[in-house]
This record gives C-alpha cells, sequence and structure tokens, in this order.
C-alpha cells in the first residue's frame, strides 16, 4: 500500500501558496508508490467563517495601512505565539475531526503557516501521528514557520538553513535545501530558449520583450510602469497580464485605443493559466517580488526587476534577492526605465542570469517529492 500525502495551504494570502502545493501535489501524484495526494485549505476545511474574516484584514490592511502592516509583521514572534496557543488548540480540534481523522496521512505538508500549529498539535494528539513537513513559500523564515512537532523544513535556499539553525535551533537532520516548489511545466519550458517562445506565441523573435504583472490580482502598479515603459525611446515589446483585475483591463484597453501610433509593440492579456510561455518569452520580468513569482522567474532565467514590494515577505524577498544579486528593485517608475535601459547592453543582462544561477531551484518540486517518499 502506497504512502498518503495531505497538503495543507491557503490562498486568501495570495495565489503562491497554492501554487507551490500544486506543484508538489502534481509531482506526487505521477509518482510510483503514491495512494493518495490531496490538496485542502486549512481554514476553508476548518473555518471557513475565519478563513473570510482573514482575507477581509489581510487585505484591507494592505490596501489601508501598509506601514501598520510591516509593523504587525516585524512583530512575528508575538503573533506566531498567539496562534500556536488558543487560537491552535481551537483549529487543531476541528482540522483533526474534519479532516485528518477521516484522511489517515502519513505526511502531512503546509505551504502556508496558518494552520501549522494547529496541524503540529493535532499530531502530538493523535493515536498514529504523522510526519509533519513546513515548506516556505518565500525566500524568508519567520517563526510562524517553525514548531517544535515539525518534521522536517524544506527552504529556498542554503541562507535559510542557516537561520534555522542559528535563530531558532532548528537541527540539520530536519532541513532539507530543495528550493520553492514550481510546477513541472516551468522546469520543462526552460528547455526552449527565449526567441522560439515569442515565435511559438506570436511576438517578434528578435525584439527585446519585457513582461509586466502583479500576480493573479493584478496588484504593483501595472499602469504606472506602462506609462514609464512607453516613454522609453527604443522600441519595445510589452506584454502586460493583468490577472483577475477585470477592472484593470478595461483600463489598460481603453488606454491603448486612445494612444495611437505606440512606437511600441503592446499586448494587454488578462488572466492567463500558462503563465511559463510569458515569463520564458520575456528578456525582462517586472513584478511584484511574491515567494513563488520569483521562483517561477528564477527557474526560467528570467531577470526579475521587482517594484514596491507589499510590506511583509514581499520585501524580504526583495532584500534576499538584492542581496544575492538575483533581481534588481526599483521603488519608481523612473528607476524602472534606468534599469531597462542598462538590462539592454548584452554583457550586463549575461551578469544578471549568472547571480540567477545561483539561487534557482527548477527541481524544487521533484526533488520535494523524491525525498518526501522515501521518509
Amino acid at each position: 500500500m502506497g504512502k498518503r500525502f495531505l497538503v495543507v495551504t491557503e490562498e486568501w494570502a495570495g495565489s503562491g501558496h497554492r501554487m507551490a502545493a500544486e506543484a508538489l501535489v502534481e509531482e506526487l501524484c505521477a509518482s510510483e508508490g503514491v495512494d493518495s495526494a490531496r490538496l485542502v485549505g486549512g481554514l476553508e476545511t476548518a473555518s471557513p467563517a475565519l478563513r473570510e474574516l482573514s482575507r477581509f484584514f489581510y487585505l484591507g490592511m494592505l490596501r489601508l495601512a501598509p506601514p501598520l502592516w510591516q509593523r504587525i509583521y516585524e512583530r512575528e514572534q508575538l503573533w506566531s505565539t498567539s496562534l500556536q496557543k488558543p487560537l491552535a488548540w481551537w483549529l487543531s480540534r476541528k482540522l483533526t475531526r474534519e479532516l485528518l481523522k477521516k484522511e489517515q496521512p502519513d505526511v502531512v505538508i503546509a505551504t502556508h503557516a496558518y494552520c501549522l500549529s494547529a496541524l503540529a498539535r493535532a499530531k502530538r494528539e493523535m493515536d498514529a501521528p504523522f510526519h509533519l513537513v513546513s515548506i516556505p513559500t518565500d525566500f524568508h523564515v519567520n517563526h510562524f514557520w517553525v514548531h517544535p512537532q515539525i518534521d522536517t523544513y524544506v527552504v529556498a535556499h542554503e541562507q535559510l538553513a542557516e537561520v534555522l539553525k542559528r535563530d531558532f535551533q532548528v537541527h540539520a537532520d530536519k532541513i532539507q535545501v530543495h528550493g520553492i516548489p514550481v510546477r513541472p511545466a516551468f522546469r520543462a519550458a526552460g528547455e526552449r530558449d527565449k526567441p522560439t517562445w515569442r515565435a511559438a506565441l506570436g511576438l517578434s523573435p528578435e525584439m527585446f520583450t519585457v513582461l509586466v504583472s502583479g500576480g493573479e490580482g493584478g496588484y504593483g502598479g501595472i499602469a504606472e510602469v506602462l506609462q514609464e515603459l512607453v516613454r522609453i525611446q527604443e522600441p519595445l515589446q510589452i506584454i502586460v497580464v493583468t490577472g483577475k483585475n477585470a477592472k484593470l483591463k478595461r483600463q489598460l484597453d481603453d488606454w491603448q485605443q486612445k494612444t495611437p501610433n505606440l512606437r511600441h509593440h503592446l499586448l494587454i492579456r488578462g488572466y492567463e493559466s500558462q503563465m511559463w510561455q510569458w515569463i520564458s518569452a520575456a528578456d525582462v520580468y517586472i513584478s511584484k517580488p511574491g515567494g513563488i513569482t520569483c521562483a517561477e522567474a528564477l527557474a526560467l532565467k528570467t531577470p526579475l526587476l521587482l517594484y514596491k514590494p507589499l510590506p511583509g515577505q514581499e520585501r524580504r524577498n526583495s532584500a534576499f534577492l538584492r542581496h544575492n544579486q538575483a533581481a534588481a528593485v526599483a521603488n519608481t517608475p523612473m528607476e524602472i526605465r534606468e534599469t531597462l535601459n542598462r538590462w539592454r547592453i548584452r554583457l550586463e543582462g549575461q551578469k544578471e542570469i549568472e547571480k540567477i544561477e545561483q539561487v534557482r531551484r527548477p527541481e524544487a518540486a521533484r526533488q520535494t517529492a523524491e525525498y518526501l517518499l522515501g521518509l
């Protein structure tokens, strides 16, 4: 009989956590020795009302009070302690009754930290405890991801492994450095070069191509970025992906119709389920620095230009990638234009790709699945 896997995630705080979970489930389902690999939403299962409240609070804070959210995030030790006590006790009872006793998993993997303490408590109290895995989906680890009951940590880079050992006293035997899981399609897409991808998408193969996106929600000041890009003198091929932000898509479509004779080739797209095609085709990817977005671009060797990172983990992602010279960060539209003008020089672009090689982990999902199957 094969192993039973349960992957617990959340998507109310962004789609990256779910994407990483889907990547891992896809690899597990394609492997021998797996009886089941199921993906579930933790709060969706335990408390839909709390899920909606958390989503409302998180999005409201980012929209109305970003500095306050940054201060809350920086006090993550205090907040993680609260999750490990009364809330974890209540959620663990719900998860045990509604999910764990029914599924009887051998391995439980969390790609979001909200229910991690509850899962740790449930593991301690169950008659047949499971192997609990924590997979932070950012280039940063904080207290939310750490608990004595966790058996394995899968992190994005060796520097994060050192943080776990130094700051949280996690034993090295519990840490695996595999990277942030990205879907197999991203690994396969990297086998074709950028001109080939551009031709396949009906784009000019030789034209310098810039991709602009802000995740599924179309965040990150996309309109102001586009306004700056069209001021660049040398012609560009610009692809804007607005995700599920239908209002932004309509606004940009209207603006394009009212702005004839652009020197640039501009293509505005809505939600794209196969983003690996567009990231593969781009010479530069301008985006907000969500963990999965960065991991996908790195897997495809597409230089990242990170714009206006959100408070919390996005700022930590930006700091990590900038420190490792694997991405550039722009805080104003003018900085975007200046960086692009530099990157159009072939030699400097090549330097960026060389730094990307040091942090990219396109095999993360497969390596993690192989490790879990070998437990």
